[in-house]
């Protein structure tokens, strides 16, 4: 009986490799895309336009417009934010003029108070002198006093001016960001392929209303794919001698029998509970990623580093 018993776990037992000795295994594994990104709307809308030549083709370009939404009332915004814009920038002009006029009214009040004071001067040493009265000095000094008042209002009136510009200036700059933020708007009516791939599950029709955030299509790019695997544990014990190791060369298997190269990228570090077997991944040559299908299942042989 126990003689017949280990006869059995011989069988079971996998075969015992001299040192260095590589022994090929073959596993079986899914095509899938590396970089499959979906495409959502960024905002609701109904749908006026469709790209034909994607709907044909099923492929993309980058910057290609696939779906339009009615801009209609995107489009008045904008404008409307134009205007206002315009309007803005014509009042921050009016308000630097402004600064310019109230410069010139300064400088000249200033001359006139400078000519005031001077007669003032004048009259008060013809005063000292004794060739003319008190009172024509009083005048004199009202008229000194008159013409600082009106420098001071004139300056004021300057401040004023300078204080207006700026906020001005912020009420300009408030419209700058409204209207980008209507050309945003405008621009979130518009889905466009995010680089060259190929499109899936692109149904959309012309009348169609969307919600924001609903998935328009799914693009991934046809040179960048890789085959998932499983790789039980027990034959992980000695990854090198079976080839399952990141960076080691691959043959994927097609079952026309199309050989395409690839490398393993990825060797997870958990094994699944149940089967005890490990994920693995391996990254296809671009030469031949196009020609195999999204979750096409392929064999796989594994390869020595010296292959």
């Amino acid at each position: 009986m126990y003689k017949h018993f280990a006869f059995a776990l011989s069988l079971l037992a996998p075969p015992v490799l001299a040192e260095g000795e590589f022994n090929s295994i073959n596993l079986a594994g899914t095509v899938v895309a590396n970089n499959k990104t979906g495409l959502s709307y960024e905002t609701r809308g109904c749908i006026t336009s469709l790209s034909s030549d994607a709907i044909k083709s099923g492929t993309a370009t980058a910057g290609q417009i696939l779906v339009q939404l009615d801009d209609r009332a995107a489009n008045l915004a904008h404008k409307t934010a134009q205007v206002r814009l315009s309007d803005l920038t014509a009042a921050v002009s009016e308000r630097a003029f402004a600064i310019t006029v109230a410069n010139a009214d300064v400088a000249r009040v200033s001359e006139e108070q400078d000519f005031v004071n001077r007669e003032y001067d004048r009259t008060r040493v013809l005063f000292q002198r004794g060739l003319v009265n008190e009172t024509t000095l009083d005048a004199a000094e009202r008229r000194k006093l008159d013409a600082t008042f009106v420098v001071q209002r004139a300056e004021e009136a300057l401040e004023r001016a300078k204080d207006t510009k700026g906020r001005a200036e912020i009420a300009l700059e408030i419209g700058e960001l409204e209207l980008q933020a209507r050309e945003l708007d405008l621009e979130a009516l518009t889905l466009r392929a995010p680089f060259d791939g190929v499109l899936l599950n692109f149904n959309a029709n012309i009348g169609d209303c969307v919600a924001q955030g609903s998935q328009a299509a799914e693009i991934y790019d046809p040179t960048e794919k890789s085959v998932e695997t499983f790789v039980y544990v027990d034959q992980l014990v000695d990854a090198d001698s079976v080839g399952v190791v990141a960076g080691n060369p691959v043959q994927v298997v097609r079952t026309n029998g199309q050989i395409c190269e690839g490398v393993f990228s990825l060797i997870e570090t958990e094994a699944n509970l149940e089967s005890q077997n490990v994920k693995a991944k391996i990254e296809l040559s671009e030469t031949c990623a196009p020609d195999l299908f999204l979750n096409e299942a392929v064999g796989i042989k594994t390869l020595s580093t010296a292959s």
